[in-house]
């Protein structure tokens, strides 16, 4: 499996339609991004939750 570096932040979501939120590790660059609820499946638009940076661990 390919490991990278790229730091990875965490993008939270609110569903307008039921309430539910949820969140998603995406790409530090990543554009605005639709998913779909993870409870009712309406479209949704995640937002950056600010702090969040996860990156893999690889060998130098």
């Amino acid at each position: 499996m390919p490991t990278t570096n790229a730091p990875f932040v965490l993008y939270v979501y609110r569903c307008t339609v039921c309430g539910n939120a949820g969140t998603l590790h995406l790409p530090e660059s990543a554009p605005e991004v639709t998913t779909a609820c993870s409870a009712c499946g309406a479209e949704v638009r995640v937002e950056w939750d600010g702090g969040v940076e996860l990156t893999t661990n690889e060998p130098e």
